[in-house]
């Protein structure tokens, strides 16, 4: 019983990792809000100067809404999966690979 003990508590601890850093790290209490704002951070990033006007307007918007841009976004790339894991794997995507979601967001608007 008790060698079973330490690998349940470190899945756990993953699963609670997984799905807490994204809420701690951005000041969010919802993973589709994190991922807004990554994406606003990450597009910001790429537009030079002008992206720190672009970041404090959406950062205004984005500020009101509850996560539902980024619920439609993730749940057009996962239909199968429920929004808030959706919304958790593709803000630890956008970890592993920044240029992903800026790219995805570009495509979408275009």
């Amino acid at each position: 019983m008790r060698k079973l003990l330490i690998p349940v508590l470190v899945i756990a601890v993953a699963i609670a990792v997984f799905f807490a850093y994204p809420l701690v790290n951005e000041g969010t209490k919802s993973s589709c809000k994190a991922l807004e704002r990554r994406a606003l951070t990450l597009v910001s990033m790429e537009s030079g100067p002008e992206g720190l006007i672009i970041a404090a307007l959406g950062r205004q918007l984005l500020r009101q809404g509850k996560g539902r841009i980024a619920a439609e976004f993730s749940r057009q790339r996962n239909p199968d999966v429920p929004v808030a894991l959706s919304c958790t794997m593709n803000y630890w995507h956008s970890l592993a690979d920044r240029g992903w979601l800026a790219e995805a967001i570009s495509r979408n608007l275009n």
